[in-house]
């Protein structure tokens, strides 16, 4: 039996945010069959802290990119494109050489804004 990485989840949630939350949803259940325990702070977090309020939105942030030093990989689900906190988590996995994947459920990966696409990027991308 493959052993169980311990991963960051990352997917849209401002805007449409029901949508967003049953995708985030999936997208955790699709690590879980994977063998992947996910950390969604996005899906935690906001259930405590307010989204709407910048201090709070900065505290969750925090929190979640805290779990960096543990995880084996970001995983980037972009079935509904790339929000700006996707943006950000993938400049900073870049930045300090974490590794990570790209990930679609439903259809191909949709890519980052054209200033992320490097060789790195093209190389973690994963078809189902």
């Amino acid at each position: 039996m493959q052993p169980i990485k311990l991963v960051i989840l990352e997917s849209p949630f401002a805007g449409q945010i029901i949508a967003n939350v049953a995708y985030a949803r999936r997208a955790l259940k699709d690590c879980a069959l994977r063998r992947e325990s996910a950390q969604a702070s996005h899906l935690l977090l906001t259930q405590v802290l307010n989204d709407g309020k910048p201090d709070e939105r900065e505290l969750g942030i925090a929190l979640g990119l805290a779990w960096r030093k543990v995880a084996d990989y970001s995983v980037f689900y972009t079935d509904r494109g790339w929000s700006n906190g996707m943006h950000a988590a993938l400049d900073s996995a870049v930045a300090e050489g974490r590794p990570f994947k790209l990930r679609a459920i439903d259809g191909p990966v949709t890519l980052p804004n054209p200033k992320y696409l490097s060789t790195i990027v093209y190389e973690s991308i994963e078809c189902n």
